[in-house]
């Protein structure tokens, strides 16, 4: 079974897709709009924050009342159904969970997510699981998905898991330690991500809601690299588990790319890149304080960094997007010394070491270039590993959800199969 890079033909849009399709477009226009406001940075009030932001839905889960000590890592702490207004589409029975995990410094921590399955009767052996990986919603407590109620910026998060429930796979999301919880989120940390996506799949069985021993980790963006994480980590990390596989669509393996951006150029950054690159920095930060980031920022910068910490990713696109990198920057910050091997350190996904198979798609027009991806997905299965990369024309960041749906649908199928590798091998994986 040799991986491949292909270019695959687009798909008809399907009815979840155009949902998503024109709440991106609506997002774009009013992040547009409210980057060309003369760069000032938005306050609390402003009206992206009031059109964006609401109260959190909790759906009674305190996620500050923690036991002490924690239980075990992967232990459910406790479980509430989930509210209406933060469903799944398409979902049976759904639950917001608190469960224990490890943060980015390895030390005990919790998290949340959800879980939810199909409605109707299990299959035998009960559901198969997939652990899902979200995209970037912001670094602040109320950022976490679990507690967002619908918004045009919540469409991907809740309509492409709503897929997977109708075809008859469990559901379980995490929103990532930090994101809601105690401690900051530390974005883009793929031992982190690792943690809470393996942790989440073990609490939920804690549920009785008979779910299989078999999962399968989907991620995109941020969710991605998680993805890859996990199945990283997997062997290892947490054996209550039958790992077969993961999918990371668009993957954040950009480390490479996040070097050479922090640095004061002329450059504004495409996108909501500039927004990434302080949530990453604000994570890094906290993770390496004695590095001293700010000492290298402008005051802009600095400033800029601190909003990371609290805004969500719809306004803090706003915020980050009029900057050149030279308003701040003062310094590079691979001029500090040991910045570059922290740096790859925290965002470390190894070529080495999976024991599963692993399914990379990348979007050609996306913003994050698709290449450190495409050459992940070479890098591991040079090592011995079995990483397919497959590529699409005219495929942006978010609709590249929509272009690889048949191949991550049947790569996922496959993996579930009594015989993967075989199944696999017959699906021309």
């Amino acid at each position: 079974m040799g991986g491949m890079t292909i270019a695959s033909r687009a798909r008809p849009a399907m009815p979840w897709f155009r949902r998503t399709v024109a709440a991106g477009t609506a997002s774009a226009l009013i992040l547009t709009g409210g980057a060309a406001a003369a760069g000032a940075l938005p306050g609390a009030n402003s009206p992206v924050q009031q059109q964006y932001l609401s109260a959190p839905i909790l759906s009674g889960i305190d996620a500050t009342d923690i036991p002490s000590p924690l239980p075990p890592q992967g232990s459910l702490i406790r479980s509430s159904p989930l509210d209406s207004a933060v469903r799944v589409p398409d979902s049976g029975l759904s639950y917001r969970i608190l469960y224990s995990t490890l943060n980015h410094r390895g030390e005990p921590a919790v998290s949340t997510g959800t879980v939810s399955v199909p409605p109707g009767t299990p299959p035998p052996g009960g559901w198969p699981a997939i652990i899902w990986g979200h995209g970037t919603t912001g670094i602040g407590d109320d950022c976490a998905p679990s507690t967002l109620p619908s918004s045009p910026s919540r469409e991907v998060a809740a309509n492409y898991p709503s897929y997977w429930l109708r075809q008859g796979y469990a559901v379980v999301a995490t929103d990532y330690a930090g994101l809601g919880t105690q401690g900051l989120h530390a974005y883009l940390n793929t031992q982190a991500a690792a943690n809470s996506m393996l942790d989440a799949a073990t609490a939920a069985h804690g549920l009785n809601l008979r779910l299989s021993r078999t999962a399968v980790a989907l991620g995109h963006s941020q969710g991605g690299a998680a993805a890859l994480a996990a199945a990283s980590a997997a062997p290892t990390g947490n054996g209550a588990l039958d790992f077969r596989g993961a999918v990371a669509v668009a993957p954040a393996a950009h480390t490479d790319a996040l070097r050479q951006s922090v640095r004061p150029s002329p450059e504004t950054l495409p996108g909501n890149l500039t927004a990434y690159a302080f949530y990453a920095l604000a994570g890094f930060r906290d993770t390496y304080p004695d590095l001293d980031i700010d000492a290298r920022l402008t005051g802009k910068g600095r400033e800029l960094l601190a909003l990371a910490e609290r805004l969500c990713s719809s306004e803090m696109g706003v915020a980050a997007r009029p900057y050149r990198m030279s308003e701040l920057f003062a310094e590079p910050l691979s001029d500090i010394p040991g910045f570059d091997q922290a740096l790859d350190e925290y965002m470390r996904l190894p070529s080495n070491g999976y024991s599963t198979s692993l399914l990379i798609v990348s979007g050609l027009d996306d913003d994050l270039p698709p290449e450190p991806a495409v050459r992940l997905a070479e890098e591991i299965q040079e090592s011995g590993g079995h990483a397919v990369s497959r590529t699409y024309p005219g495929a942006t960041h978010v609709s590249v959800l929509e272009h690889s749906l048949d191949d991550v649908q049947s790569f996922i199928g496959a993996l579930f199969s009594p015989n993967p590798e075989r199944a696999l091998d017959a699906a021309g994986f």
